[in-house]
């Protein structure tokens, strides 16, 4: 019935979830510090991280069942590059399971909440980094074309970016005129 990769749904999930954390993050740490409210309010970032990290992990185990089809259009090499990335996520994001569960187990932990609120704004770069690998595999190298069928593929080189097609290079160049 469905018939499209998982992958790039459940990917994106981890992002907007690694991108929201640190500002959750640093909001409840604020509200617990400077207006007293119950720590119980933490609760909310463990719950937030820990849905971070599984996510991630079930992004990272998605994309390996999903490489062996996209290396019949896309070079190892930049599949590769996109893993690694990808890879790392899943750690940083358990990492930053460990601070939020220890700024909730230990009630005076302001230094763990703030840390986390820290740690996870840092944490943005190689999510960030993932991202664009996982769009380049896309946009730039044609991995979409592995889940077309036979009659709708581009041809695409390997170890380079998506061709132009000379009717829309023409078409472009007339409108201008």
């Amino acid at each position: 019935m469905f018939d499209l990769p998982l992958h790039p749904v459940v990917v994106h999930f981890p992002i907007v979830l690694g991108i929201l954390l640190p500002f959750v993050t640093f909001f409840a740490w604020w509200g617990i510090q400077k207006k007293g409210w119950s720590t119980r309010v933490w609760g909310a970032v463990v719950v937030m991280t820990l849905a971070y990290t599984l996510f991630a992990a079930g992004a990272v185990f998605l994309g390996e069942e999903d490489e062996e089809r996209v290396e019949k259009v896309v070079s190892e090499r930049v599949i590769e590059e996109h893993e690694e990335a990808g890879e790392a996520i899943p750690w940083i994001a358990g990492g930053l399971l460990v601070i939020a569960i220890a700024g909730y187990r230990f009630k005076n932990s302001h230094r763990a909440r703030l840390g986390l609120a820290i740690l996870s704004l840092a944490a943005i770069v190689p999510l960030a980094n993932a991202g664009h690998t996982g769009g380049g595999l896309v946009y730039k190298y044609g991995a979409a074309n592995a889940h077309l069928a036979p009659e709708y593929r581009v041809s695409i080189p390997l170890n380079k970016g998506v061709p132009v097609p000379e009717v829309l290079h023409k078409q472009d160049h007339d409108d201008r005129d």
